[in-house]
């Protein structure tokens, strides 16, 4: 992997819905970046290359099984290509801040090669679901090593 985005930042939705992507994120991602529906409530934000591999496995899906058709025109409905602006904001559609269930604050969390995008009240239930799980998670997916 040539880069990796990781961390956890907060941040808050400005009247117009623009908001302010860390400069960490920006320098990995780069100037274009794919804004779409992610998952468990969450948007995504890929770099073009990370988006140009996703999009290179989904049309390796079969369109003939529904659940390949349904979680392509998911993820495809709700992307949009943006550009950073000067101060480093994207404006996020109100279509997407709907989906998210935006308010105000943001949690902009790096998940390897994407940076999810999440209402705070959201992650926080998120974070707080799953935390006792963490240790019987990581053990499955890892081993007892």
């Amino acid at each position: 992997m040539k880069f990796m985005l990781m961390g956890e930042y907060r941040n808050s939705l400005d009247a117009k819905g623009r908001i302010v992507i860390p400069s960490k994120f920006r320098e990995e991602l780069g100037n274009k970046i794919i804004l779409t529906r992610g998952l468990d409530g969450s948007l995504f934000i890929y770099s073009e290359d990370a988006w140009n591999k996703l999009t290179e496995k989904l049309q390796t899906l079969s369109f003939t099984e529904k659940e390949s058709r349904n979680f392509t025109r998911f993820l495809l409905s709700g992307a949009n290509t943006l550009e950073f602006d000067k101060q480093g904001r994207i404006i996020i559609p109100s279509y997407l801040k709907e989906y998210a269930n935006f308010s105000k604050e943001v949690v902009l969390v790096g998940v390897l090669n994407r940076v999810e995008l999440w209402s705070s009240d959201a992650w926080d239930k998120f974070m707080t679901d799953n935390f006792d799980d963490l240790s019987s998670i990581s053990s499955d997916l890892f081993g007892s090593n």
